[in-house]
Formats: structure tokens, sequence, C-alpha cells
């Protein structure tokens, strides 16, 4: 027998994922043509049976579970792995609608929180469906083993990309830091190649400051003009001048001292200078 269900196609819109399922041309449409298969199924997930329907047959999903499409029966196997997993939400239903012109196949819809979950819960659900439906034989399947897979399938997947970037962030912030005080060392390969740098010719030295005059000049050593006297001997004056410049002795004379202040005598002469 070919594959009980096959997934044709996956539609993942803004709120809902919309699955196209057909059923295998010799699989039953219908859980009323094996009942025992059906009964497999109620036996790994007996909480279905109090699902909500909006069948017509009445508001449980007990009420049609004996009598309805297979790709229902999906639907609600896969809303009971979603409810198990913890991290689907709200998720309680989903919809199940016949395609037009194609009596085996299905649009299966449900609420989509994640498509990685969605998707897991259903291609599950199918694999546990296939076991009932082809013998049911031994190992049975494990539904929380399945529902475990199903959770960490779904954080291997979200967290590289939450916590990767973090970490990126991370390592970046010390790379930034630490790269101005580290300069990687240099290539032997590269200093070979690279040419040796010439070097500029030193610049020419700048000319010295000329001292200040005050400590270059040297006073220069007077010369003796010849003929001229010395400049420590005394000036010889004439004799005849010399006579002149000494006044004689006044005679002691009782009336000078009634002559007053304007007596010529006692002025002093002039020194003629040469």
């Amino acid at each position: 027998m070919a594959q009980l269900v096959e997934i044709k196609k996956v539609t993942v819109g803004p709120r809902d994922l919309d699955a196209l399922v057909e059923m295998a041309p010799d699989a039953p449409l219908m859980t009323s043509e094996d009942i025992e298969a059906t009964a497999r199924v109620f036996h790994l997930m007996p909480e279905i049976a109090d699902h909500v329907c909006m069948g017509d047959a009445g508001r449980r999903f007990r009420d049609s579970m004996g009598n309805t499409e297979l790709a229902h029966l999906l639907e609600h196997m896969t809303v009971e792995l979603l409810a198990r997993t913890n991290i689907a939400g709200d998720i309680t239903c989903g919809r199940t609608y016949p395609v037009p012109g194609n009596e085996r196949a299905f649009d299966v819809v449900f609420p989509c929180p994640d498509d990685v979950l969605v998707t897991s819960a259903l291609s599950s659900a199918a694999w546990i469906m296939e076991w009932a439906f082809t013998g049911g034989g031994e190992p049975e399947p494990d539904v929380d083993a399945i529902v475990d897979g199903i959770v960490n399938l779904v954080q291997s997947v979200s967290e590289p990309a939450d916590g990767g970037d973090e970490a990126a962030e991370q390592d970046s912030a010390p790379a930034e830091e630490e790269a101005p005080d580290q300069q990687p060392a240099p290539d032997e390969a590269t200093l070979a190649e690279e040419p040796a740098p010439t070097k500029e010719p030193a610049p020419a030295a700048a000319p010295e400051a000329p001292a200040s005059p005050e400590s270059t000049l040297v006073s220069p050593t007077p010369v003796p003009v010849p003929g001229a006297p010395a400049q420590d001997e005394e000036l010889d004056e004439p004799d005849d001048i010399a006579a002149e410049a000494q006044p004689e002795p006044a005679a002691p004379d009782a009336d000078l001292h009634d002559q007053g202040d304007w007596d010529m005598d006692n002025m002093p002469r002039p020194r003629p200078v040469r």
C-alpha cells in the first residue's frame, strides 16, 4: 500500500497554515471503513474524544469520530499534538474542507503561531495515522516522545536566530575595544617583499646665530700716538701761565676786613685750560 496520507502543499498565511492533503488511492476515506484502526488512534490519544467539534453529529468529536473523514481525524490528531507541546498557545481546533473535483483531497487549516511547530505536528500526526491504518504493529508510537521531539525541533530552529545575534554582539564589543591595542605582527614574506625605506637626506644644519656683539667684541688696545703725552702723566703748564695762575700773597692790611664782599682781590681768577 502506498503512503496513506500525502501532504501535497503547505501555505503559510498571516494567521493560518493551510495544508493540502490527499489520501492514497487504496486508503479508506472514512473512519467507519476501519474501526479497528480508529480505535488504535483513540488508544494513543484518548483526549481527542473531548475536543470541541462543530460537525453535524454533535459538539464533541466523540459524536462523529466513528464515522468521519480521515482528513477530519488527522485534523484533531494534529491539534492534540499541538496542545501537548504547551508552546502552541490557544489552538483548540482546526478546519477541514473537501477540495472540489477530488474526493480524496482536503484542505486542513490551523491557526499558525509558528510554521515549524504546526508543520511538525501535522507530519507527526500523519505518521501516527499511517501506523494505525496499516496494521498497528510493534512498537507502537510513543506520543510523549514525539511531542518532545517537536518541541526540541522548534527550539533548535529558533534559538540560533535569537541567541546568535546576542552572542555576536557580545563577541564584537571586546573585539572593538581590543582592536587599538592589538596590531598584527608583520609577516616575514611581506617584510621581504617590501622595499627598504629610502633614507631621507638629513636637513642642513641651521647656521648658528652669531653671539651677542657685547660678548664677541673686544675693546682694542689703545695704541700710543708718537709724541702724545701719556694719560697718566700730568700736563705741564707753561711757566708764564703757571706764574699768572698763582696769586701773590697779599700783604697783611688792616683794612681788608672792611672792604666788603665786592673786593676783586678775593675773587678767584680763571685758569686757562689747554
